[in-house]
């Protein structure tokens, strides 16, 4: 199994947030990615995996559920950085807490590409991602060939009705 640091070429860090999870009957990357799903991912649901218990916000924040599922520990799974991405446009995340954790939990690299991609391409949350790249260390734009393209963060429609419309970023729905 890879890790996603490993993928980036980074050395794999050893998460408390990770432990913190576990604790709460949460194991592995699937797990989180069902949790999420449960909190308004939708489109990541999966009805073949069983259902899981959510231990509420008090216990675990979408905040910290948003950098567990990017967190260099986890098996590379780039389904997880897109449920990131998503969830990360939680109402009640805000920018500069969730670039402070990312930074502490060493995914700052993997929320900076998310937030890249969502100040070029989230129309509605752009004030938002501009608010996480601030509070992020400078980083050297780069190409990030294992991590999801921004298109993979959103829905788009396509061809409808003799135009073509915009595409609109994923964000929970309640």
């Amino acid at each position: 199994m890879i890790s996603l640091a490993n993928q980036l070429s980074c050395t794999t860090p050893v998460s408390l947030l990770v432990r913190k999870a576990r604790r709460l009957d949460l194991h592995g990357i699937g797990s989180f990615i069902q949790l999420a799903s449960t909190r308004g991912c939708r489109h990541y649901h999966n009805p073949k995996n069983p259902p899981i218990i959510d231990p509420g916000l008090t216990k675990l924040t979408n905040t910290e559920l948003t950098i567990l599922l990017i967190s260099g520990e986890n098996s590379y799974e780039p389904m997880a950085v897109r449920c990131a991405a998503q969830l990360a446009r939680s109402s009640d995340i805000n920018p500069t807490h969730l670039a402070t954790l990312a930074i502490r939990k060493k995914a700052d690299r993997v929320l900076h590409h998310i937030a890249t991609a969502g100040s070029k391409h989230d129309i509605l949350g752009k004030v938002f991602w501009d608010a996480v790249i601030d509070k992020l260390p400078n980083q050297a734009t780069r190409e990030e060939p294992h991590l999801p393209h921004w298109s993979r963060f959103v829905s788009i429609p396509g061809y409808q009705r003799g135009r073509t419309s915009k595409p609109t970023w994923l964000i929970p729905s309640p």
